[in-house]
């Protein structure tokens, strides 16, 4: 679990707002180098999923869901009472998955990362409003995604094919960077 703070530079674990704008691909990019992890979630929620917020307070929840991740999913989620700052950090990045439209919150949307490109994404709604069943629902989400994904072996691949995905994928890439790049622009204007 690994949540991304409102205010600045702040011990343990996480990071600061503002430099996971600044530093999301490149981070990403550090836990699979590190073997921290193979893929990677966002849990994105309203300010008004009380359900969801609470999990992330209680100390208990948060251990349980951390131990489940380990070194296979880094889990990102916004760590906030700033109600417009978790509304912005939706925004930039539904937007930037081009999911905004077709989910509902809170939900996870599952990931993985090669060479800064975006692939497998996989969103699983939350529809739990009571607190100790939206952990359960929570956790068995992770926990299943974790199962399937240990299931999929990767073929080797030929190089031609792979490079020619990678050129058409640029413009992804690029364009991902942008959106989050106006998100901090956003970020650092309302500051």
């Amino acid at each position: 679990m690994v949540p991304i703070q409102e205010q600045g530079e702040k011990s343990g674990i996480g990071y600061s707002y503002k430099q996971f704008l600044k530093r999301f691909f490149e981070i990403c990019e550090k836990h699979l180098s590190d073997n921290r992890a193979k893929s990677f979630a966002f849990i994105f929620y309203e300010f008004h999923n009380q359900q969801i917020r609470d999990i992330f307070k209680n100390r208990g929840g948060f251990t349980r869901l951390d131990r489940l991740s380990g070194k296979d999913l880094s889990v990102f989620y916004i760590d906030s009472e700033n109600k417009r700052l978790v509304q912005e950090f939706n925004e930039i990045f539904l937007g930037a998955f081009e999911i905004q439209d077709k989910t509902t919150l809170p939900c996870v949307v599952f990931f993985k990362m090669e060479d800064s490109d975006v692939e497998d994404v996989q969103i699983v709604e939350l529809s739990e409003p009571d607190r100790m069943f939206a952990f359960e629902e929570l956790f068995s989400s992770i926990e299943d995604y974790l199962k399937d994904s240990q299931k999929i072996i990767t073929p080797k691949r030929n190089i031609l094919p792979e490079l020619v995905k990678k050129a058409k994928k640029i413009g992804v890439e690029q364009l991902m960077k942008v959106i989050i790049q106006q998100g901090l622009k956003k970020a650092l204007d309302i500051d």
